[in-house]
């Protein structure tokens, strides 16, 4: 009777152990078994050939198979580590690089038990896990915020912050040539370039965008992402290829930048040496490469515009003697610009900018006045338009003419006002100059030509005139009169 018994517990145990295996391999990762001492692998999960595209066999017929497919640039950290750690008997977990069958490079994360026994580390047995697309996304979001950084700060170039930029993410995807191509006149220019050969880039420069220039030429013109998985048998790359072939590049996605105008700005260009699509990574990083270079790029060509446009303004009110001002009244904190301390005479240096410090500047008989004008315009929020009169510190008055404007907040209250003052003193130097003229023709030249009318009229009464005298007497005041109806006019039109 012990025999059958005996069956049903070796049946039993084989069940369970199928069971078990069944059960591992449909974990969403690569459960292996290896020995403490040799790092000699005794089991690896059928998951191996999803994640790396080998097979269990070809793992674990190979000796030293697992570190020799370390990326080579994380194989003697992740060795040391995992030796110590064994050594130590502690379980630990590791992240670093591993090259697929194909030549790709993922990211995993290797999560090992040390099993012990008669107090020495045994079995090593784990999970890796491919952390690729999360890995990814972590390094994406730190490159990323470094760019944005470095672009904030006033005296970094753009050329500078893309370069940055190409090797940040060729760090990140050590088999990718990628680049950024900028679109100006429908020509393509180098703008950021890491790995590309320099010959090739010269062979590139000024190259006309058309539907079948390359990948990038066709991304531009197109205004859509062109993906060439093989150069070599793509009719867009037919007359370009001989540049690129010889430098064994055979794969090119391109991927059109369009700023919010719809215009396209820029092309990423990325290159592999073997023929290959994206994949779900690589599709990932491509959009938000996009993403964030149309950022930089439309805030450095606003920033651009801006500071040309401040520019031309400045230099406007320069010319024009014309300087503008903000009040904020919360904290009354007044800001004017350069032309309009020119204006007061006064040194920004010295002179902080209040309300109180305008109002001591202003002429005494004009500050009552102006200062209803600003109380009624804030009371009413009003625009207002107003002509004053300051006495600068060398004691020379300044005739100014000033716009202003309060801003109120999103409940309606008065929160800022703003302004802009024209020197208007040499137009008011002229008036005056011409109310003098004005005043002296209606009241200097007029009176003796009054009196030369007057003789001309006595003679006429009292002399009794031959008709000769008296048609040189009526001649000589018909042109008075004429004299003196021309000075009227001129005098009218000099008081306008």
């Amino acid at each position: 009777m012990s025999t059958p018994t005996k069956d049903l517990s070796q049946t039993a145990l084989i069940d369970s152990y199928r069971h078990y295996e069944s059960l591992v391999q449909t974990i969403e990762g690569i459960v292996w078994e290896a020995d403490a001492q040799t790092y000699e692998f005794s089991f690896v999960s059928d998951k191996v050939k999803s994640i790396l595209g080998f097979t269990p066999d070809e793992w674990l017929s190979k000796h030293n198979f697992w570190k020799s497919h370390i990326y080579p640039e994380d194989q003697e950290k992740a060795g040391r580590f995992c030796h110590l750690q064994t050594q130590l008997s502690r379980n630990h977990t590791s992240d670093y690089r591993m090259v697929k069958a194909d030549g790709g490079i993922i990211w995993v994360k290797d999560i090992v038990t040390v099993i012990n026994e008669d107090g020495r580390p045994k079995w090593l047995r784990g999970i890796i896990i491919d952390i690729t697309e999360s890995k990814m996304l972590a390094n994406l979001d730190h490159l990323e915020k470094e760019i944005l950084e470095l672009n904030s700060r006033k005296n970094t170039n753009i050329e500078t912050v893309l370069q940055l930029y190409v090797q940040g993410i060729e760090g990140l995807f050590p088999q990718m040539k990628y680049s950024i191509l900028r679109v100006e006149d429908n020509k393509l220019y180098n703008w950021a370039s890491q790995s590309l050969p320099n010959d090739y880039l010269k062979a590139i420069n000024n190259l006309p965008i058309g539907p079948e220039t390359g990948s990038c030429g066709a991304a531009a013109f197109l205004k859509e992402t062109v993906i060439v998985n093989d150069i070599e048998n793509d009719v867009k790359w037919a007359p370009y290829k001989h540049l690129v072939l010889p430098h064994g590049l055979r794969a090119c996605w391109s991927y059109p930048i369009i700023d919010s105008l719809g215009n396209v700005i820029a092309v990423l260009g990325i290159y592999y040496k073997t023929v290959k699509g994206p994949d779900a990574t690589e599709q990932l990083m491509i959009e938000r490469s996009a993403a964030i270079l149309k950022v930089i790029m439309e805030n450095r060509l606003y920033a651009k515009t801006i500071h040309e446009m401040s520019l031309l303004t400045k230099q406007g009110q320069e010319l024009a003697n014309f300087g503008n001002w903000q009040w904020n009244m919360s904290n009354n904190k007044v800001h004017w610009s350069d032309v309009l301390y020119n204006i007061y005479g006064l040194d920004e240096n010295i002179f902080p900018a209040t309300f109180e410090g305008y109002l001591e500047m202003l002429h005494p008989d004009d500050r009552e006045r102006v200062m209803g004008t600003i109380k009624s315009a804030v009371e009413h929020h009003t625009d207002v338009v107003f002509e004053e009169r300051i006495i600068r510190p060398d004691g020379k008055i300044r005739h100014l003419k000033s716009w202003a404007r309060v801003i109120l907040d999103e409940a309606g209250s008065p929160v800022k006002m703003i302004g802009a003052c024209l020197d208007i003193t040499d137009t008011k130097t002229s008036e005056i100059k011409m109310e003098e003229i004005a005043w002296m023709q209606s009241h200097i030249i007029r009176a003796p030509l009054a009196s030369l009318m007057g003789l001309v009229n006595i003679l006429h009464e009292e002399l009794k005139p031959n008709l000769a005298n008296e048609e040189l007497l009526t001649h000589i005041l018909y042109s008075a009169h004429q004299l003196d109806d021309v000075i009227r006019k001129i005098s009218e039109k000099t008081q306008k």
